[in-house]
C-alpha cells in the first residue's frame, strides 16, 4: 500500500483498520501521525453533531441563537477538508521531507573522500531492483538504507559543483517534478519509469542536469523486493 492509497482510505474512514493498512502505518510515520489527525477530527465533528452547545439554550429574556451551532459543526468540517487538502493534493511534501529527515540522519556521507567500489554499489543496490551504468569512480558514498518500509539505493556522486545525494526510490511515485528547499538542503523529486528519484545537494546545482542522467543511468529490474 503507498501513501496516497493509505490517506485516501483514512480520509473515507478514520477509523479504518485493515491488515494491509496496519502493515503500511507500523513504518510510515507520517501517515500514521494523519490518521491520529483524522480521528481526532471525526471525534469533533461527532461531538458537535450530537450534543448541541449550552448556547443553544435559551436564557430567561433572550433569544436562542441555534445558528451557534452549525456553525461550530460547519468549523469542525472545513478544518477536516482543509487537512485532507493538504495531505491529499501534496503527499510530495511529506515525501520531500523524510527525505530531507533521512538524508540528515547520516551526515557523514557528504565527508566521503573515497570512491566506492563496484562490490560496494553491489551491495547498495542489492535487493532494490536497479542496476546503474553510473562507474565507481564518480560514486563517493553507497549504502542502502530503510526507509518508508523498503529498503532503498542511497548514494553520494561526485559533480563538477561538488557532492550529490541520491536515494532511488522504487517505491514512491510521484506525478510531476517537485523542488524543495529544506534545512540548508535544495532537492527535487522526479518521477521515473518505476517509482521516483531524489536529488539533493547543500548548495547550489544542477539538479534537474544530474535528475535526468540518474533517470537515464538507472535500470529497473523485475527482481524487486
Amino acid at each position: 500500500m503507498t501513501c496516497d492509497e493509505a490517506r485516501l482510505l483514512i480520509g473515507a474512514d478514520p477509523g479504518a483498520a485493515t491488515p494491509a493498512l496496519e502493515e503500511h502505518l507500523a513504518t510510515c510515520a507520517a501517515c500514521a501521525r494523519f490518521r491520529d489527525e483524522m480521528r481526532c477530527l471525526d471525534a469533533d465533528i461527532r461531538r458537535a453533531l450530537e450534543r448541541p452547545p449550552d448556547i443553544a439554550r435559551p436564557r430567561p429574556g433572550r433569544q436562542p441563537l441555534p445558528w451557534r451551532q452549525w456553525a461550530l459543526a460547519a468549523s469542525v468540517v472545513l478544518a477536516t477538508l482543509a487537512v485532507l487538502a493538504v495531505w491529499l493534493l501534496r503527499p510530495s511534501d511529506t515525501l520531500a521531507r523524510e527525505v530531507v529527515a533521512h538524508v540528515q540522519g547520516e551526515p557523514d556521507s557528504w565527508l566521503a573522500t573515497q570512491h566506492v567500489s563496484a562490490q560496494g554499489i553491489t551491495q547498495a543496490l542489492h535487493g532494490a531492483g536497479v542496476a546503474l551504468e553510473v562507474t565507481s569512480d564518480k560514486i563517493m558514498y553507497a549504502q542502502s538504507c530503510w526507509f518508508r518500509g523498503h529498503y532503498v539505493p542511497h548514494l553520494v556522486i561526485e559533480t563538477a559543483r561538488g557532492p550529490a545525494t541520491v536515494l532511488i526510490l522504487r517505491h514512491e511515485q510521484v506525478r510531476a517534478r517537485r523542488a524543495f528547499h529544506e534545512a540548508g538542503m535544495t532537492g527535487v523529486i522526479v518521477p521515473a519509469e518505476h517509482g521516483s528519484i531524489a536529488v539533493l545537494t547543500r548548495g547550489a546545482g544542477d539538479l534537474d542536469d544530474i535528475a535526468g542522467q540518474m533517470q537515464h543511468d538507472v535500470h529497473w529490474l523485475a527482481d524487486a523486493h
